[in-house]
């Protein structure tokens, strides 16, 4: 038997056939392997303000014929600290109605000494502050430098802060049934 010669072109040739007919099969062949699936994370749908809390109702005004008799002024806020260097802001919530105070939604009003505002945020924020009692409640500083001091608050000699005062304004106060 005898082997005919292959010459350069025909070569060429014979590796380029070769090498098409991969290149048109391998991904022919890839496409039938299984795919993998997205696992899809399920996050949790974020509740309105109306519903706080379950299993309580939301006094919103200072109407006394409305929201079976309470007032927005039966919620007290006292005590608000924030030191220059702290990232936190603590207050004191004294619920002086009969019921278990759930909620509280408040705007914060921020304002330097003469009263120009510096910042004003509104705070949803939940809580269990049983009848006639009252509970202290932390909250992230809206002071992210760390610059200013509460007109009250103990402040640093070495480096005092610029003092500022504050206003609460709130919103509504949830009350368990």
């Amino acid at each position: 038997m005898a082997f005919k010669k292959i010459f350069p072109l025909e070569k060429l040739i014979l590796i380029s056939f070769v090498g098409i007919s991969l290149f048109i099969y391998a991904p022919c062949s890839l496409a039938v392997k299984k795919g993998y699936k997205l696992k899809v994370e399920k996050k949790a749908i974020p509740q309105k303000d109306e519903e706080m809390v379950g299993g309580s109702f939301m006094v919103a005004s200072q109407c006394p014929d409305c929201n079976n008799g309470y007032q927005l002024s039966q919620v007290v806020f006292s005590g608000f600290d924030k030191p220059r260097n702290s990232s936190t802001e603590t207050f004191f919530i004294t619920n002086n109605t009969d019921r278990t105070l759930t909620g509280v939604n408040l705007y914060i009003d921020y304002r330097t000494l003469d009263g120009r505002q510096l910042h004003k945020r509104f705070y949803p924020l939940r809580c269990n502050i049983p009848p006639g009692e009252t509970r202290q409640a932390s909250l992230p500083s809206w002071d992210k430098n760390k610059s200013f001091v509460y007109k009250k608050s103990r402040d640093s000699e070495r480096t005092p802060g610029t003092p500022f005062d504050i206003i609460f304004d709130p919103v509504a106060f949830y009350l368990r049934f």
